[in-house]
């Protein structure tokens, strides 16, 4: 696969702080593992991103899970420090990854 990480989402996915174990997965009302994709991207790992896309059909079930909630984004720690990473944002390049394939 060939993938192309703008500036912006290196420097978003940059600021996710790896959780141990991570509340944004913990806040997902249909059980996906954003942290899964966010540490497959850290490590320049777009197949493994995109595989966790499919893996918990997020594509089509993430923006009706939480109906634009973004708990996920919302139970960010990165929040504590200034904002919470862009998780819809990601999960959309991701979803453009999957489809340049």
């Amino acid at each position: 696969m060939k993938a192309f990480f703008d500036s912006s989402i290196k420097q978003e996915v940059s600021r996710c702080l790896l959780c141990y174990d991570p509340p944004c997965s913990k806040a997902c009302p249909a059980q996906h593992k954003p942290d899964r994709i966010l540490r497959s991207l850290f490590f320049d790992n777009p197949d493994g991103a995109v595989r966790w896309l499919d893996a918990g059909d997020m594509e089509r079930t993430c923006p009706q899970g939480c109906n634009g909630a973004r708990y996920c984004q919302n139970a960010c720690v990165r929040r504590k420090i200034d904002r919470p990473v862009d998780i819809q944002m990601i999960r959309e390049f991701v979803e453009k990854l999957k489809d340049d394939e």
